[in-house]
This record gives structure tokens, C-alpha cells and sequence, in this order.
């Protein structure tokens, strides 16, 4: 096979490169790729990035297109990318973009792409009547246009392609992989973070995400300051950034937490920054399966997770779930319970039987697209 299948060419969409979510987990996956030179990757973005990540895309071999936002123009978006497909003739066009991947999946089919995967990254609310109208279409439509379905997790999967089709087999669960040994619990590198950002011995509660609705910030900062009333020297990590920076910062001020809590905004060394926590908390309002979860686990820290967050992402007995109608005081007394309970550690062999070892995992992305590109070019 390898002898027929010499460069393949991919086209990644992502709607943002940020530090975080899809993108992460795809640089994850791809920088670990056996025959990377195999491949000639690009990806496709909106003209709403940080120019750090971009770089970081760039270092490791990938060509970075950047587009008008649909928010701006929908015909510009649509027009840049058809001639960014029609120049570059891609073998593979790989959607991240949950809901709206049909539409650069359709432009890729209009044009002859022989690979087109749609990939939920996501299991979002159907809440309101423009959901509830909107979102069955979109995910029919994308069903019709693409011909491998990927989901990060069952939820995320049942969501976009239904029940059926990942009962079925019809889903590839790609897993939130990643490189368990960055995350590995490191003394050393916790006391070299917790001096850097000027926390001593006093408990750190930390949360790492982008500063967007669905990752629920206001109520984190609820629990902080109910933290805060019960152990006055508890110190926050919130790391992360994102369109909600302003009035995030605003809330910070309002509860009078600008003392005790620390933004590291995006950073590369999330790992390291892991080390420094005694509990990971995550109280979206809705998630697939989130890698922040399973990173958190790798570096062998509790993790209290909100209800709405795939159950599938507990890997280890670390984590332990609560309801976001619960008060910001019952998650603030529950985390600080954790946070003088044992742990588990030697979660190594655990996270990689499971799925979670991205020298394992990413072997079977690299295949998968070998394969089909092989299969698909042939009339299979």
C-alpha cells in the first residue's frame, strides 16, 4: 500500500487555532505520525487565531491558510476556501468543525475529493427553537456529503450521526489522545510552576479551557470566591483565553479575587502547568469528551466534572462528577474534600489500555488515511 500512497495531501479545517480543544488533539496526533513525510498537511482557518498557535502549526510542517470569518461573509468564506480546494487538490478534506462541516465537506465533493471526514468534536444543547429546527439539518446534511464519520467520543457521535450509526460501527472514535509521558506527576516541575506563578504551599484549584460560553467561566469564578470564604489562601489557575476575556477579567475584579487568581492566558507548557493543581475542575454546561479531562488525569491530579461532560472521559477513580445546578458552595465544599483524599496514581498502563497513549493512537489515524485514500482511488 505504502508503495502506491506517496504524499497524501489533507486538508485540516478548524474553525480557530487557539491553544486547546480540536486543534490541540490534532497537532497531538499528526506530530506523532510514523511516516509523516508522507503527508503534506495544511490547514484552513478563520481570520480568528492566536499568531502563536499559528506558528506552532507552522514549525511542525503545516501550510496555514486563513480565511474570512462566515461572521463576516459568508460569500467571501465560501468563495476562499473553494479556491483554496480547487488549487491545491487535496486527497483528504478532514472537517473539525462539528455542525458546519458539510459545507467545506460539499465544496470538497463538488470538486472530486475522494476522502471527506466529517469530525464531531462536540455534543452541543438542542435548547432553543432555532436549535431544534437548525441542527437536524445540519447534521443530515453532513451525513450526505461526507463518507467517514469521526467523533471524539460516543456523546459527541450519538449527537452528530445518531444513535444507530455508533451502535453500529459506523463511527470512528478517535480518542483525545495524548503524550502521557509530558503529563507524567513531576515534583520538581510542580514546585518550579507553583514558585513561577507565586503559590506555596496553600491549596491551587485550576481550570484550563477557552474563555467561551460552553466552558461555564462565571460559574468557576462562583466556585473561586466559595473557596475563597472557606479557605481564605487558596490560590486559582485559569488558563486559557478567549472572546469572554473582558468580562471574565471584569468578574475577577467584581469578587475581589485579583489577589488569588492567576490568568496564564495561552501558553505552550499546559503539562507543566498541571503539576502545579490539586484539583482540575471543569463545570461546563456541555461537552463531548474534553482532552483537558484526560490531561488532567495523565498528570494524576483529582478532577471534579460537571454531570453534562461525557461520563466516558473517567479513565481513572481521580474523577468525580456534580451537577452544575448544585450551588457554587456545594462544588466549592466537594472540591476542597478531594483535595485531602488520596489519589491514583501509575495511571500510565490504565490510560493507555484505554485508548489515551497518542504513540498508540496516532498510528491508527495515520492508516486510516493511508487506507481509504488507497480504497477510495481504487472505486472501493
Amino acid at each position: 500500500m505504502e508503495n502506491n500512497i506517496q504524499k497524501i495531501k489533507i486538508a485540516e479545517f478548524i474553525s480557530r487555532l487557539e491553544f486547546g480543544g480540536a486543534e490541540s488533539m490534532l497537532l497531538n496526533y499528526t506530530t506523532h505520525f510514523k511516516n509523516p513525510n508522507q503527508f503534506d498537511f495544511h490547514i484552513i482557518t478563520q481570520d480568528i487565531n492566536d499568531i502563536n498557535c499559528i506558528r506552532q502549526f507552522e514549525d511542525a510542517g503545516y501550510t496555514v491558510h486563513i480565511v474570512t470569518h462566515k461572521r463576516k461573509s459568508i460569500a467571501k468564506n465560501v468563495c476562499e476556501i473553494y479556491k483554496i480546494l480547487k488549487k491545491e487538490k487535496f486527497d483528504i478534506v478532514h472537517s473539525h468543525m462539528t455542525l458546519t462541516n458539510f459545507y467545506v465537506l460539499f465544496l470538497a465533493k463538488l470538486l472530486g475529493v475522494s476522502v471527506r471526514i466529517s469530525h464531531g468534536h462536540s455534543a452541543l444543547r438542542e435548547e432553543g427553537v432555532k436549535e431544534k429546527i437548525a441542527y437536524p439539518v445540519l447534521k443530515f446534511l453532513n451525513r450526505i456529503v461526507s463518507n467517514i464519520w469521526i467523533a471524539c467520543g460516543e456523546n459527541a457521535g450519538v449527537f452528530l450521526y445518531g444513535k444507530k450509526a455508533v451502535d453500529h460501527h459506523k463511527v470512528y472514535m478517535m480518542k483525545n489522545a495524548i503524550d502521557l509521558k509530558r503529563f507524567q506527576r513531576n515534583e520538581v516541575i510542580r514546585h518550579n510552576i507553583r514558585t513561577q506563578y507565586g503559590i506555596g504551599e496553600e491549596i491551587c484549584i485550576g481550570h484550563v479551557g477557552r474563555f467561551c460560553t460552553p466552558k461555564n467561566h462565571m460559574f468557576v469564578l462562583d466556585i473561586f470566591r466559595a473557596i475563597k470564604d472557606l479557605q481564605p489562601d487558596a490560590k486559582f489557575l485559569l488558563v486559557g483565553d478567549g472572546e469572554l476575556h473582558d468580562s471574565i477579567h471584569d468578574k475577577v475584579k467584581k469578587l475581589k479575587l485579583e489577589e488569588s487568581v492567576i490568568f496564564t492566558g495561552n501558553i505552550k507548557n499546559t503539562n507543566e502547568i498541571y503539576q502545579a493543581i490539586d484539583v482540575f475542575i471543569l463545570p461546563s454546561l456541555y461537552e463531548g469528551l474534553p482532552v483537558v479531562s484526560i490531561e488532567a488525569q495523565a498528570a494524576e491530579i483529582s478532577c471534579l466534572i460537571s454531570e453534562n461532560v461525557d461520563h466516558r472521559c473517567a479513565i481513572t477513580e481521580n474523577v468525580h462528577f456534580l451537577s452544575i445546578e448544585k450551588s457554587a458552595e456545594i462544588w466549592a465544599k466537594e472540591i476542597l474534600d478531594y483535595s485531602r483524599q488520596p489519589i491514583k496514581t501509575s495511571v500510565f498502563d490504565e490510560m493507555t489500555k484505554a485508548g489515551y497513549n497518542i504513540e498508540v493512537e496516532a498510528c491508527k489515524l495515520e492508516e486510516l488515511y493511508k487506507r481509504k485514500v488507497y480504497q477510495l482511488k481504487q472505486g472501493d
